[in-house]
């Protein structure tokens, strides 16, 4: 076991796009809140699906309830 908390994520709005050669100034700044924008859409979608699992879990596990309490005549 690690004495190290958990790792933390980089804020989304320290992410840095890559600078494009001859790309015009005033461009980089909608360019950059573009691919933030797709990393928290990202991100959303990742904890949506981890949410979806969970619910699956527990709709697995509720089914699992239900047929232990029918077999046991209640």
């Amino acid at each position: 076991m690690s004495l190290q908390g958990p790792r933390r994520r980089k804020r989304i709005e320290d992410v840095r796009c890559t600078a494009i050669k001859g790309l015009p100034d005033d461009i980089y700044p909608m360019l950059h809140h573009s691919f933030v924008d797709i990393l928290k859409m990202r991100r959303s979608i990742e904890d949506v699906n981890v949410l979806v699992d969970g619910s699956a879990k527990a709709i697995l596990e509720s089914l699992d309830v239900l047929k232990r309490v029918r077999d046991d005549g209640f």
